[in-house]
């Protein structure tokens, strides 16, 4: 694999240049941090092989496939594919104001309508998405390489995307993980349970239970689209049987902050505060470009903490403001040859999977052994 040898490493606004070599030892000791918390975005989910677009699209790829679906999509009466900069969010944003106008003066009388079009596209494109091999991939060795003896804490994994990726690697690699929910057939969200903790052994006499290894909080704040609103309940249930219109996630318009405050955005928000304000709790985004208001706010309230770090694998207007402000404990990460992409920071910046525990993580599971003596595997 061609290593990087000339990584920007800011720590405040000092810049330094390093190598991958450099960086995988960094993140080497934040791994074995008991206080660990990934925020993963919109960027890891996407991810281009010889100008092929792989897993969910990106912004720029969603906007050009929406008007080669709509051609003559307008709002108000007017074209707008030139007008927002080839970013459906800003369109869908433009187009909530114009919805709480109407109840003014009407601007658009079917701009609810139209707003269900644009969100529908996303949704289908997500979905069409998720059978992203080379992606899925990227996600299950990002788990692998999270894996430590030492920590005795569940990592935290705060996300923005409405994919199940991270559902799916976790599930791959057989790792406990808690997204919120309870039940078995009829799953229910009840944040009640990410205070439960799975243990090792149910050893009754000991006066202390050990947690198992490789736990994860699942946190999805912005939804999922496998949740639905039912009997005044939030559900996870299997995204081919959800219409549309009844799929819990948050778009963005005007009333995006409002809605983080309502369930189960509110519990979900709340329990990020609580993990960042933690003694000692590093938070590393990945894929993130900041552009979300209200974690911004609570990733930049953490610093009033004196020992809360926070490590941005990334390049944008809105980190290079992080960069100026010139704090200590952020800690800013890119190159040209882009390190801070997902599939790259994977594969170069995170430490290599420890032999015996890759070993103990590639034993094969009771349903591949039982089908393998019967005869129905051959390897």
């Amino acid at each position: 694999m061609e290593t990087s040898k000339n990584i920007s490493y800011f720590k405040g606004n000092k810049e330094t240049k390093v190598d991958d070599y450099f960086i995988k030892n960094e993140m080497a000791q934040f791994l074995q941090l008991d206080n660990l918390n990934f925020l993963v975005g919109a960027g890891c989910s996407s991810n281009i092989v010889d100008g092929t677009e792989l897993g969910i699209p990106g912004m720029a790829s969603l906007y050009s496939g929406f008007f080669a679906k709509y051609p003559n999509f307008e709002i108000a009466g007017q074209p707008v594919e030139k007008i927002f900069d080839g970013n459906l969010e800003k369109m869908l944003e433009t187009m909530g104001a114009i919805l709480v106008a109407n109840q003014v003066s009407e601007i658009d009388s079917d701009i609810e309508g139209k707003m269900l079009i644009v969100q529908q596209y996303i949704r289908e494109q997500i979905i069409a998405g998720l059978h992203g091999k080379e992606v899925l991939d990227f996600y299950h060795n990002f788990y692998m390489k999270t894996v430590s003896r030492g920590r005795k804490t569940p990592v935290n994994i705060f996300t923005t995307n409405y994919d199940i990726y991270n559902e799916q690697a976790l599930d791959m690699l057989a790792f406990p993980y808690n997204n919120g929910f309870i039940g078995t057939y009829n799953r229910v969200f009840n944040p009640a349970s990410y205070k439960y903790a799975y243990v090792e052994d149910m050893n009754l006499s000991k006066d202390v239970w050990e947690r198992a290894p490789n736990f994860y909080n699942l946190y999805k704040l912005h939804g999922s689209i496998t949740w639905v609103k039912k009997d005044n309940q939030i559900r996870e249930v299997d995204y081919n049987h959800i219409a549309d219109k009844d799929t819990v996630m948050i778009y963005p318009t005007p009333l995006k902050d409002r809605t983080t405050l309502m369930t189960p955005y509110s519990d979900l928000f709340r329990a990020m505060e609580t993990a960042l304000l933690r003694k000692n709790s590093v938070l590393i985004t990945l894929g993130y470009s900041f552009s979300d208001d209200h974690i911004n706010r609570l990733i930049l309230n953490s610093l009033a903490i004196p020992t809360f770090k926070l490590v941005v694998f990334g390049k944008s207007d809105a980190i290079n403001r992080l960069i100026e402000m010139d704090d200590s404990r952020i800690i800013v990460i890119n190159s040209e040859d882009k390190i801070h992409y997902f599939k790259n920071f994977v594969e170069k910046a995170m430490p290599d999977v420890q032999e015996d525990i890759k070993e103990q993580i590639d034993l094969p599971t009771v349903t591949k052994i039982i089908k393998a003596f019967e005869g129905e595997v051959h390897e």
